[in-house]
């Protein structure tokens, strides 16, 4: 064995020990998917985004119980709602039946006096005092006197009752003692959960004691528990993105073996083929752990990618063999195109190792340094482990692409034909073929959700499309500037800008206004005299109220409500996704409800006074301003990738002339190719885009073999045969992708399946090849 391949040998054992050692010792895979959304450029966006991944948001549980009438509906709740609470792997859990909202309630009616915003000195003012009990009297003969008859000797005044009418307005719809959806069909749960609702794990853990708690309350077949909520859309994804990992990536790999294995009729070669594919994909795999520590899920489907253009060059090899030819003399003569094929692929995947995102950047690293370990392992280390020219030649086709290439030439003006109407179509729709949505990213079906948007409305849960945040020193100081907001918008819930908001105060209230509050209480004697002279002639006895005494008196002399008074009420949840810390700084959030006009409430939120000053956010804006950055970055990348080729192919062909015969099948396969998708109704993403790129890689690679094409001899057969080869295994690899159920890897599947095809059908009508067809008559 000559020293060189010796040499070859070693260092490439050395590089695949090397990268299995990194990526078992210290990669980590994950399945966020936040990893393929753009990173928000704010502060707020960014604090927002964190509080929607780890917050209390994220560890938020819907569930309903349907299939039954109301009355069993809420024995069923009560039942799976014991159940749950009894788990540890749960913080909280309700139904808004008594047993599980008494712990508020208890809270709020030791703390009203402090948590109601009517208390004031003349609340306790005699005449105030006899105009509620007079309304007592008259509320007593109605039903919903009935419900706070029990409370009146202790509140006459009506905090409780404000404070339940206040909180009433957010809650869900009530039948029978628990939550229900408006129309009566579903029983309604709130779950918190002990995990984070980014580790996929245990929420998916926490799913399943939900389904096992539900089948022990003894439900009959008709009934059904839905769950969503964050955490359950993670679990899905991370199962989501595994099944298809392993299963496409599988199905790939057969499908590619197959079509070797018929090609070469040889064990050796297939084999050989297999080398520059696992190679390319362990250094990829190593490379994008080192550079980023986690590898996503997403990125090692993309391996499949990998599959389908690093076994072409193998074959670019293999399939030029003619009998008794070793496969360095083979090298010697392809070599030269196919290290030019395998450069223009690296420069294509220039656009994502630059891209801000980072899961778009992991695809760059993996395609770049998979696809440059798969070229150098065919030059170097196929040679070495097989310089014998034993392996029979392989399977010659039924069929010549470069014979049918050139015999359609003469259907050239059909290719023009359709490029013109391409570019028209796409000229004349070009503010209409981009897709902007993030919800389209998810891997979950239409119905999950829509389950999620119905549960959120029947819970009328708060969403955060639209926010006003309060941003101050001190979690103190950020509840005082929210508490001044109040107002404010209350004001313009009266003008019809929105329908409702929230805030952590209603729940907290800052210490400047408890004290404010507990300040304008009376001392036991100035109520006594003041309750004393408001009962005068009224059916009320003497000391009916001396529990109301004794109450504004411990609230007079008593502590103030802190953070850890809420605990375990379920408020204190409540008040952690209201409120949130980052940068030295504490953020109040104010979800919006029923915005009618975002332009107007940003105009109103810029003029409000510095001392309630606060930042709105429309988070559907936000997401599309930031998607289009990212766009207009990644086709400035592109067309930095698109200009770094030419020039390749320029040096590399020496010819300024044949480097664009090389590269406009490639350019009027992308335009057609964006042309079919949105005739087919597929708005354009970002991930379209990378696919587009890795179409320019391969259909170049497809065009320099063309080029290379000398009809009537032995490398006409052989080209034709390594082109065909070629597309067949990328079309498996890609057809593959293309049925995933994650739009990512399906966007890339179907774009390349179709662009590499155009990419193929292109370069056979308007590539050139060397020389005149020998032997044609």
């Amino acid at each position: 064995m000559r020293l060189y391949r010796r040499t070859a040998l070693i260092v490439w054992l050395a590089i695949v020990a090397a990268s299995a050692w990194w990526t078992a010792r210290h990669v980590a895979f994950t399945a966020d998917l936040t990893a393929f959304l753009p990173a928000s450029s704010g502060r707020l966006e960014r604090l927002l985004v964190e509080q929607l991944r780890e917050g209390v948001a994220s560890r938020t549980m819907l569930v309903a119980i349907e299939g039954g009438a109301p009355p069993e509906l809420a024995g069923l709740s009560r039942e799976l709602a014991r159940g749950l609470a009894a788990d540890r792997r749960f913080d909280y859990v309700t139904n808004g039946a008594a047993e599980f909202t008494q712990g508020a309630r208890a809270l709020g009616l030791r703390h009203r006096y402090l948590l109601s915003p009517q208390v004031s000195p003349e609340r306790f003012s005699e005449p105030s005092l006899a105009r509620a009990l007079r309304e007592n009297l008259e509320r007593l003969s109605t039903l919903e006197g009935t419900a706070f008859k029990t409370m009146i000797a202790r509140d006459p005044t009506g905090e409780l009752r404000s404070l339940a009418e206040a909180a009433g307005q957010s809650a869900p719809a009530s039948r029978h003692g628990v939550w229900f959806s408006g129309d009566g069909r579903r029983a309604l749960l709130l779950v918190q959960t002990r995990a984070s609702g980014m580790d996929a794990v245990r929420q998916q853990e926490a799913a399943d004691v939900v389904a096992v708690a539900f089948r022990l309350t003894g439900a009959g077949p008709e009934y059904r528990a839905l769950v969503s909520g964050p955490g359950v859309f993670a679990a899905l994804t991370r199962e989501a993105i595994e099944h298809d990992t392993r299963w496409l990536t599988g199905l790939a790999g057969a499908l590619v073996l197959l079509i070797l294995v018929l090609v070469y009729r040889s064990p050796g070669p297939v084999a050989l083929s297999a080398l520059p594919v696992l190679t390319g994909l362990l250094v990829g795999v190593a490379a994008v752990g080192a550079l980023f520590g986690t590898v996503h899920g997403i990125t090692l489907a993309f391996g499949a990618t990998v599959i389908g253009e690093a076994v072409d060059y193998p074959s670019y090899v293999f399939t030029q063999r003619k009998p008794g030819e070793a496969i360095i003399d083979i090298l010697a003569r392809v070599w030269p195109t196919l290290r030019l094929a395998v450069l223009t692929t690296v420069f294509g995947s220039l656009a994502l190792l630059l891209s801000s995102l980072q899961g778009l950047a992991q695809l760059g690293v993996l395609s770049m340094a998979g696809v440059l370990a798969a070229g150098l392992v065919t030059r170097w280390v196929l040679p070495a482990l097989a310089p014998g020219r034993g392996a029979p030649p392989p399977r010659a086709l039924p069929f010549n692409l470069v014979r049918a290439g050139l015999a359609m030439r003469r259907a050239a003006w059909v290719v023009w034909t359709l490029l013109a109407l391409a570019l028209a179509f796409i000229a004349v729709r070009h503010d209409r073929i981009w897709d902007d949505d993030l919800g389209h990213l998810s891997p979950l079906p239409a119905s999950g959700r829509d389950l999620h948007e119905r549960l959120s409305a029947d819970l009328r849960a708060p969403t955060m499309g639209y926010l006003l945040i309060a941003t101050a020193a001190s979690r103190e100081a950020a509840l005082e500037k929210s508490e001044r907001l109040a107002p404010v918008l209350q004001s313009w819930i009266g003008g019809g800008v929105l329908e409702g908001f929230d805030m952590a105060a209603r729940y907290l209230p800052s210490a400047k206004t408890q004290e404010r509050r507990r300040a304008t209480l009376p001392d036991a004697q100035d109520l006594h005299r003041s309750l004393a002279r408001a009962l005068r002639g009224m059916p009320y006895r003497a000391d009916a109220f001396a529990p109301f005494e004794r109450d504004v008196e411990a609230a007079r002399l008593g502590p103030l409500l802190t953070m850890e008074d809420l605990r375990g009420t379920g408020l204190d949840l409540k008040v952690q996704s209201l409120l949130a810390a980052g940068n030295g700084e504490w953020h109040a959030l104010i979800p919006l409800r029923g915005v009618r006009d975002p332009e107007r409430l940003r105009s109103l939120a810029g003029r409000l006074p510095a001392d309630a000053s606060a930042s709105f956010l429309d988070l559907k804006a936000e997401s599309d301003r930031l998607i289009g950055g990212y766009r207009s970055q990644a086709l400035a990348l592109a067309g930095l990738g698109a200009v770094a080729i030419a020039l390749l192919l320029w040096f590399g062909l020496r010819s300024l002339r044949k480097a664009l015969r090389v590269m406009l099948p490639v350019y009027a396969a992308i335009a057609m190719t964006v042309a079919c998708l949105a005739l087919l109704g597929i708005g354009l993403s970002l991930f379209h885009l990378v696919s587009l790129l890795l179409v320019l890689g391969i259909g170049l690679n497809y065009a320099l073999f063309f080029n290379q094409a000398e009809p009537g001899t032995d490398i006409e057969q052989g080209t034709s045969l390594a082109l065909s080869v070629c597309f067949l295994t990328t079309f498996a690899a890609f057809g593959c992708l293309a049925t995933s159920r994650i739009p990512i890897l399906s966007a890339i599947g179907l774009t390349v399946s179709i662009g590499c095809a155009l990419s193929l059908l292109n370069a056979m009508i308007l590539g050139q090849v060397r020389g005149r067809v020998r032997g044609a008559s």
